[in-house]
């Protein structure tokens, strides 16, 4: 018996043998089977990739021809060319300006709350702070303000320290405390799908998706001087070093997937690589 790289236990005698770990197995086992791309009727594009590149050869043709003739005759939309050089006019706001004087008076009719009122309100409807269990004996945190407080710190980068000399409620330890023994990953992730379960239940929701999309970026985190040595400079973001973390998010408002990526690389590659390999939307 042995571990393989991701943590997966193997074990293998004279007769048998387990599989391999999905994460670093053949990436042609990830793809969709040829036989079902050529059948499947939702496929927009061609199969063939040389038809697709013609058709798009073919549409820039055009588009460049149209261009020019627009150039030539000063009739470019929403710009001009001016010395040879390219000029926009500036985008009007499609929102029209009535709107901030509509925006204010929404805020004023809205009483003044407190954040943790407002959370509680949600739990309520919810129940998303039961997922924030004790590590040892399994029950849900009892201070509800507390670990309210610890999430608010954690949600606004403002730290524990800060956090209680803000709060009239809990000293730092009190927060450090609930910081300690309910607050993980497993237990946020938990909290964020009840939350996201409830909210897809709402008739709003529709206007959002289905959870059947999603979307994906990077998030530039610098080093400290000793990446230069571990090849983290990058070619985008200065001469620092650091990391990226590719965060997926449904249209359900929920990240389901992050990745630690070089920042040397493009996010291209890393785009449908963690929902390749099974993960899917809580």
């Amino acid at each position: 018996m042995w571990a393989q790289p991701s943590g997966e236990m193997c074990a293998k005698s004279s007769g048998w043998q387990s599989s391999p770990a999905r994460r670093y197995a053949d990436f042609k086992q990830a793809l969709v089977p040829l036989a079902a791309v050529q059948n499947t009727p939702r496929l927009s594009i061609p199969f063939e990739p040389h038809e697709w590149l013609d058709d798009r050869k073919a549409r820039l043709r055009n588009g460049l021809e149209r261009l020019a003739h627009a150039a030539r005759n000063g009739t470019i939309p929403g710009g001009s060319i001016e010395n040879g050089t390219l000029k926009l006019d500036r985008l009007s706001a499609d929102v029209p300006a009535e709107a901030d004087q509509l925006v204010l008076d929404l805020y004023r009719r809205i009483p003044d709350v407190r954040i943790t009122d407002i959370l509680l309100d949600v739990d309520k409807a919810t129940g998303f702070t039961d997922a924030f269990t004790h590590l040892r004996t399994g029950v849900p945190c009892k201070d509800k303000i507390g670990l309210l407080n610890v999430l608010l710190a954690e949600g606004l980068n403002l730290g524990l320290s800060k956090m209680a000399e803000a709060s009239n409620t809990h000293e730092y330890f009190q927060l450090s405390r609930i910081s300690r023994w309910h607050i993980e990953s497993d237990a946020i992730n938990r909290a964020l799908a009840m939350v996201i379960e409830a909210q897809s239940a709402l008739p709003m929701s529709r206007f959002w998706g289905a959870g059947l999309t999603a979307s994906s970026d990077g998030q530039f985190f610098p080093a400290t001087p000793q990446g230069e040595a571990m090849n983290l400079i990058n070619a985008k973001y200065g001469n620092g070093p650091g990391l990226k973390a590719y965060t997926h998010v449904s249209d359900q408002f929920g990240p389901f997937a992050t990745q630690n990526i070089p920042a040397t690389v493009g996010e291209a590659p890393y785009m449908g690589s963690d929902p390749v390999r099974g993960r899917i939307v809580r």
